[in-house]
């Protein structure tokens, strides 16, 4: 099979006919990176024609793209500094990509409560609130100024002591979690035709006349293998300075990194609003909904190194922050922790640009993609959830001026299947005699691959019975996740497949039935014997 030849609906590359294609391929081009960045170029790249690897030296989105707050939005706080123009344009790309992918961003409401830290007063805000509304083409509900009684009617969680009001307006939140998003997205690749490897790291390139000799090692077998490719895409985040090592590749931007914490505890509000609030330092932090639970956060801490973890610091800051703002029986104690999410953001800095502490809101708005024509290096700097099709354009354009010829798909290259792919599925659905709800929430998670799932059930009804416990997941959607979602450990399913690690502590899910049955069919004997060792040690989040 050659890699210009679509993969068959149902018939997925295993991992080592993956690898094999990997290292026998002449590729147009290589993407470094599993993250929202290489998973969105490995998209677009693929879709508009080209021969695409994809490479990523852990799990799909296992960095920084797994530790986001979910939330897909076009920049409120960035009305701050009264640059509309920036504002417009990443609620025309939060528009956009909410509108491609309506099952999985859903508008949801948030309450911005304007306590005691607040800079701004209520009229203000509200002032603020509308004009966001219309830059973001009224695409949402309308805004609406909150009293300080409303507020502790719709939101009875709140402490209202001193509150001056706040405002209720409209953003996006991502319904799964962020890694099941950028791991879909690497999905949608593979049907283009793009070869896509979680666990093979990135180690030496060098260039050969007009196309790259690349050495990468397989980290499940320690075995090397060697690719060649006339481009690379250097999509490692917080890692592209290392990568740009090994190519000999600079830019003229350059990257600073924020940490950020959020925690995971007993739900707040049953509401299903995201709450709003401003720290002790005049910042924004957030009460969001997962599943059964609330997330809290984010911190904002400047750090030199991208490898970052939780301290104590950032637990009782979160914790203390929060607990001020909510009512007596809703404060949190370090015991109510379920677990952690930590990670940094690469913030760009442009030439001659300052990462100053009192800029720091202001970097986190940019992303940037530049090509070394010459070495043929394209470079991803920086990015969100929210303008990820942009960085996928972006880079289209950007491999074109290396000299490759990416050619206009027959149809959009990004977005859900249509609304009439989903109505026949849901209709088949019926027909099986599985439930309205379950149906949807399949579709959601497994779009096109939800044919797959009714052929199994269709063949033997029991494997559209949940597997019990924690989750709904049936033998049928495990079945299909095994062929296509590159699950080689329990914490690929448990942290980014699903949201459970995060909804759950280590050793509720490894007592879990449910839990272990979807781990047996996926990995075996081997996958549960992981599940019980990871339930031994500390979380790390």
């Amino acid at each position: 099979m050659h890699l210009d030849e679509p993969v068959l609906h149902g018939q997925p590359l295993s991992r080592e006919e993956s690898l094999e294609r990997l290292s026998s391929t002449n590729l147009d081009v290589l993407v470094i990176g599993g993250g929202i960045n290489g998973a969105v170029s490995a998209l677009a790249l693929s879709a508009h024609g080209l021969k695409v690897g994809l490479v990523e030296a852990g799990d799909l989105a296992s960095g920084t793209s797994q530790e986001s707050s979910n939330m897909v939005w076009g920049g409120f706080k960035y009305l701050e500094s009264y640059d509309l123009r920036l504002v417009a344009g990443l609620c025309g790309s939060r528009n956009r990509l909410a509108n491609a992918y309506p099952s999985r961003i859903l508008e949801t409401r948030f309450m911005a409560v304007l306590g005691e830290k607040a800079p701004f007063s209520p009229w203000f805000s509200t002032l603020g609130a509308n004009a966001y509304w219309g830059l973001g083409r009224f695409h949402t509900h309308r805004p609406r100024h909150r009293s300080a009684s409303t507020i502790a009617r719709l939101e009875p969680s709140i402490k209202i002591d001193g509150a001056r009001g706040g405002i209720e307006y409209s953003d996006y939140l991502l319904v799964d979690n962020d890694a099941r998003f950028v791991s879909e997205m690497a999905i949608e690749a593979e049907r283009h035709g793009a070869v896509v490897t979680n666990y093979v790291s990135f180690d030496e390139a060098e260039q050969l006349h007009d196309r790259w000799s690349v050495s990468l090692t397989d980290q499940e077998t320690g075995e090397t293998l060697l690719a060649t490719a006339k481009v690379l895409v250097n999509a490692a985040g917080p890692r592209l300075s290392e990568v740009g090592l090994v190519t000999g590749s600079t830019t003229l931007n350059r990257l600073v990194f924020s940490k950020g914490v959020h925690l995971t505890v007993p739900r707040v509000t049953d509401s299903g609003r995201i709450l709003a609030f401003f720290d002790d330092t005049e910042r924004l932090f957030y009460v969001l909904p997962m599943g059964g639970r609330s997330i809290i956060g984010t911190t904002d801490t400047p750090v030199d190194d991208p490898d970052v973890t939780v301290t104590d610091g950032d637990r009782d800051f979160l914790i203390e922050q929060v607990s001020q703002r909510l009512s007596p029986a809703n404060r949190l104690r370090h015991s109510d922790v379920i677990s952690e999410r930590c990670g940094v953001r690469a913030l760009v800095v442009p030439p001659g640009g300052s990462s100053k502490r009192r800029d720091w809101t202001e970097l986190s708005r940019r992303h940037a993609v530049e090509s070394d024509d010459q070495r043929r290096v394209v470079s991803i700097l920086g990015g969100k959830l929210s303008d990820c099709l942009n960085v996928g354009t972006e880079v289209v354009e950007a491999v074109r001026r290396c000299g490759l010829h990416p050619m206009r798909p027959a149809v959009q290259w990004y977005g859900e299947p249509s609304q009439a792919e989903r109505t026949v599925a849901l209709e088949r659905a019926a027909s099986l005699g599985v439930p309205p709800d379950t149906a949807m929430l399949m579709w959601r998670r497994n779009g096109r691959r939800t044919g797959e799932i009714l052929d199994l059930i269709r063949n033997d009804a029991s494997l559209g019975m949940s597997l019990g416990g924690l989750d709904t997941l049936s033998a049928a959607e495990v079945t299909v996740m095994a062929r296509h979602e590159k699950v080689l450990h329990p914490v690929d399913f448990l942290r980014r497949r699903t949201m459970l690690a995060m909804l759950h502590t280590s050793e509720t899910l490894a007592a879990d039935e449910g839990v272990r049955n979807a781990v047996r069919l996926l990995l075996g004997p081997k996958g549960l014997t992981e599940l019980a060792e990871a339930a031994t040690v500390p979380d790390d989040g």
